[in-house]
């Protein structure tokens, strides 16, 4: 008894407050619209892609809450009321944190710490007017989901350990993009466990990465396809090849450096997955007959892969702009597999991006993404 009492006085002594702290609330948020001109067969896209809302209310000295609310294309609806597909709203992050200065814990609606466009996906924190394609079906930015996490740092070194919800293992197919719950009634029957190392100990240079690992629940598959089965949905074909989970096991390393008119920035990753099996089913009157993959026949994705660097130089000091500005050129390769048994998708870009200060920015970029060509231009800010 003594011990447990001695632990509680310790525990309530590291979280004590300071009774002479005045709670505030702090908004902020950003956005983000870009023009595709070679979308639409050439016709061009114009499109208000984000806006995000923050609200931030410190409640003392080592509490807070955090939340952010994301609108997507401008307009949200369902398409027989809108007459055209919607946009998208969602709560990407709503929880409380506490923070100590050295060691922490947070729980609610948080981001995944894989990767790090997903923590840092504000439009002035990267070059490109769109996400690097790598941050989209490697490490699905924006990746959120219900649950709790602990971190800190020691000296140059910061750690993190987050838990959320489940992955759908029936979503998961040709990467993890697909497969986010973000939220919405997660289950938690294996937990998605993300475990995030950094380093920091030089000016202008941040190297980490992280590991994630979820047993994704799952469901059975039929063992032939439509013309052995019958119709999709036949019951006598369900449950022909029994799994209760999709193993997911992702890593990635990282490095972003930004200090001496030069900036670089590198990410790579890789997703192993067990049991990841999928058969596509159709309408059997519908003619499918040149796709592979309609035949019934189970086909498995093992991995999935990619990177991208971002290399670049601040030419505004060479032409006379103010202190406070930033004239990047920079150029982007990239490539990834969301299955590593086909070809990988190649990118390459070239491209400006203009800061007269560093919470706006305008961008232009153009180059080539597989076989198709690309030119966008884009402004961000954030406040």
């Amino acid at each position: 008894m003594k011990k447990i009492l001695t632990l509680a006085l310790l525990f309530c002594f590291v979280i004590a407050e300071d009774e002479f702290f005045e709670p505030t609330t702090s908004l902020g948020g950003y956005g983000e619209m870009h023009f595709d001109m070679e979308a639409n067969n050439g016709d061009g896209k114009l499109d208000f892609h984000r806006f995000i809302f923050y609200i931030k209310h410190q409640f003392s000295s080592k509490w807070s809450m955090m939340s952010e609310v994301e609108i997507e294309h401008n307009m949200v609806g369902s398409s027989d009321a809108l007459g055209y597909k919607g946009g998208y709203v969602a709560m990407e992050q709503a929880h409380l944190n506490y923070w100590n200065g050295t060691w922490g814990w947070k729980g609610g609606v948080l981001l995944v710490p894989a990767g790090i466009t997903n923590e840092y996906h504000e439009p002035p924190t990267f070059m490109s007017v769109e996400r690097p394609e790598y941050s989209k079906y490697i490490i699905p930015t924006t990746w959120f989901d219900n649950g709790f996490a602990f971190y800190g740092k020691m000296g140059d070194i910061h750690l993190n350990a987050t838990f959320t919800g489940d992955l759908v293992g029936d979503d998961i197919a040709k990467g993890i993009r697909s497969a986010r719950k973000k939220g919405h009634y997660s289950t938690a029957n294996n937990w998605t466990k993300t475990f995030q190392g950094a380093w920091i100990g030089m000016t202008g240079l941040k190297v980490g990465g992280s590991i994630t690992m979820n047993d994704a629940p799952a469901t059975a598959l039929a063992a032939t396809g439509l013309d052995n089965c019958g119709a999709s949905g036949d019951q006598a074909c369900n449950n022909a090849i029994t799994r209760e989970a999709v193993g997911v096991n992702l890593a990635e390393f990282n490095a972003t450096y930004a200090a001496n008119n030069l900036y670089a920035r590198v990410e790579y990753g890789m997703i192993d997955y067990t049991d990841n099996l999928h058969q596509v089913m159709v309408d059997p009157d519908e003619d499918v007959e040149d796709d592979e993959y309609y035949t019934g026949e189970i086909y498995e994705v093992e991995s999935s892969s990619g990177y991208y660097l971002d290399l670049g130089y601040d030419i505004a000091g060479l032409i006379g702009c103010g202190d406070d500005t930033n004239l990047y050129l920079w150029m982007r390769t990239s490539a990834y597999n969301k299955d590593d048994s086909d070809d990988a998708k190649e990118i390459s870009l070239f491209g400006v991006t203009y800061k007269p200060m560093n919470n706006i920015s305008f961008k232009f970029e153009a180059g080539t993404a597989g076989d198709d060509d690309v030119m966008r231009v884009g402004l961000g800010y954030m406040f």
